[in-house]
C-alpha cells in the first residue's frame, strides 16, 4: 500500500461483511475525513479477491465527471459501463452532488446488477425522505478523521516522538489524514485546516443552502468553538448573539446550526438524566468532529485544554460505536454516559487531579451513580497513570485512547 495512505482497518471491518450483498453501502462523514481513501481500500480488496470484477468509479470532484448533472445522466453511465458476465461494482464519491441520485440507486438495487458503494458529506442523506426512497436497502458507515490510535500508524508519527509528544500534536492539529501523511510544521497544518474549513463552509453549506448571512454562520461556528465542553442550547447561542447583533433571528440561528451538524462539522451530546433514564431537552454540549478545525478558527489556547480533552474522548467513544450523552445525576454532571447495545460506561474527563477538592468532585460524581456499570476518570495528569479510588478507575488519556478494553 502507498506509504502515504493510512489504513483504516476499523472501518474496513465494518464494510467487509456487506461486500457483494447488492445493498448500497453509504460511507458518510466530514469532507476530507478519509471517505475517498477508504473507498480506494475497499476497491483494492475487491480487485485482490475477485478476478472477475468490473469496477465503475465516479468521483464527483473530478472534472471528467462534470457531465453527470442529473439522475438520467448518472443512470446512462451505469448502463454504459455495465459488463455482462462480470461481477459489477460501482463506487460513487460525493453522491449528494448529483440531483436525484437516490432514484438511480433505488433502481440499481432493484435490478441487482451492481454492488453499490457511495460516499457523502451530508448526514441529510439518511433523512427519512431518502430512507423511504431506498426502502431500507442500505447500510451506513460513518467515517471520522483519524483517531489517535490511527495517527500513531501514520508516516509522520515515525519521527521518533514519544506517545505523549504525538498526543500533544494530535491535540493541536486534530486528525485529518492530510495532516498526518507527511511531516508538517504547525503553520502548514493550520493552513491546510483553514482550507478544509473554507471548503466545508462555502461549498457544503453556503452554496448548497443558499445562505445569505455568511457572517452569522461564521459567528455561530466561533461561538460553538469557544464553548466546547460547556452546557448550552441553541437558545443560549441565539440570546448571546442577539445581544451583540440586533438583526439576528432565532429561526435562522437554529437553521444554521442544523446545517453545521448536517455537514459533520459539529456534534451534539444531549443531557441525560441518569436517575430518571431520560433525555433532558434542550440542554446539551457541542463538540467539534475535529479539534484542528477549532484551532484553525480560534487558535490553540492552553487554558481551554479541559474542553479539548473532553472533545477527544467524546469523538473516540463515537468511533468505538457508542451513543454518547452528557450525564446528570441529581444535578451532578457526569461528562459522558456511553451506551453500546447492553454495555454502558460512565466517563469523567479532567486535565489535572491537582487537589483534594478536584479528586473529590471527579470521583465523587461517579460514586453517586447506583449501578454496576464501569466508571472511569480519564486524565492527562502524569501522577495519575492507572489505579482506582474507592473502586472508581482512573487512566491516563493516552492509555484510554489506545485501550482495547472499551
Amino acid at each position: 500500500m502507498d506509504r502515504h495512505i493510512i489504513k483504516r482497518e476499523t472501518y474496513l471491518k465494518k464494510i467487509r461483511p456487506f461486500i457483494g450483498d447488492q445493498n448500497a453501502k453509504m460511507i458518510l462523514g466530514i469532507r476530507r475525513g478519509g471517505k475517498s481513501t477508504l473507498m480506494k481500500m475497499v476497491r483494492n480488496e475487491i480487485l485482490t479477491k475477485d478476478g472477475n470484477a468490473n469496477i465503475v468509479t465516479i468521483d464527483m470532484e473530478l472534472f471528467s465527471n462534470s457531465d453527470i448533472t442529473d439522475a438520467e445522466k448518472l443512470y446512462e453511465r451505469t448502463v454504459s459501463e455495465y459488463r455482462e458476465g462480470k461481477n459489477n461494482y460501482i463506487f460513487i464519491d460525493e453522491v449528494q452532488d448529483i440531483p436525484g441520485w437516490e432514484k438511480v440507486i433505488r433502481s440499481l438495487i432493484a435490478e441487482g446488477k451492481y454492488d453499490i458503494y457511495l460516499t457523502g458529506s451530508n448526514s441529510a442523506l439518511l433523512s427519512s425522505e431518502y430512507s423511504s426512497m431506498l426502502s431500507g436497502r442500505y447500510v451506513s458507515i460513518e467515517v471520522n478523521p483519524l483517531s489517535f490510535r490511527e495517527c500513531l500508524t501514520s508516516p509522520s508519527a515515525s519521527d521518533g516522538s514519544s506517545t505523549d509528544e504525538l498526543f500533544e500534536r494530535y491535540l493541536r492539529r486534530g486528525g485529518f489524514p492530510i495532516i498526518w501523511v507527511t511531516e508538517r510544521a504547525d503553520s502548514d497544518a493550520y493552513a491546510l485546516l483553514k482550507d478544509i474549513r473554507y471548503a466545508i463552509v462555502l461549498r457544503d453549506l453556503v452554496k448548497k443552502h443558499k445562505i445569505q448571512d455568511v457572517d452569522l454562520l461564521d459567528r455561530i461556528i466561533k461561538y460553538i468553538c469557544d464553548n466546547v465542553g460547556n452546557i448550552t442550547s441553541l437558545n443560549n447561542i441565539y440570546e448571546s448573539l442577539s445581544k451583540k447583533y440586533s438583526t439576528v433571528g432565532k429561526d435562522t440561528v437554529y437553521k444554521y446550526a442544523g446545517y453545521l451538524e448536517e455537514a459533520y462539522l459539529i456534534r451534539r451530546a444531549d443531557e441525560y438524566n441518569i436517575k430518571g433514564k431520560k433525555l433532558l431537552n434542550p440542554k446539551y454540549k457541542f463538540y467539534l468532529t475535529d479539534l484542528g478545525l477549532r484551532h484553525a478558527v480560534m487558535g490553540y489556547r492552553s487554558e481551554d485544554i479541559g474542553g479539548y480533552l473532553e472533545n477527544v474522548v467524546f469523538i473516540d467513544l463515537i468511533n468505538r460505536g457508542y451513543s454518547v450523552h452528557v450525564g446528570n445525576n441529581r444535578s451532578k454532571e457526569i461528562d459522558f454516559v456511553a451506551e453500546r447495545g447492553s454495555e454502558k460506561l460512565y466517563v469523567q474527563v479532567t486535565y489535572r487531579l491537582s487537589s483534594e477538592d478536584v479528586v473529590k468532585r471527579e470521583f465523587g460524581n461517579l460514586e453517586g451513580i447506583g449501578d454496576e456499570h464501569p466508571k472511569i476518570v480519564v486524565t492527562m495528569d502524569p501522577d495519575w497513570r492507572s489505579g482506582n479510588v474507592n473502586g472508581i478507575r482512573y487512566m491516563q488519556i493516552t492509555d484510554f485512547l489506545l485501550s482495547d478494553e472499551f
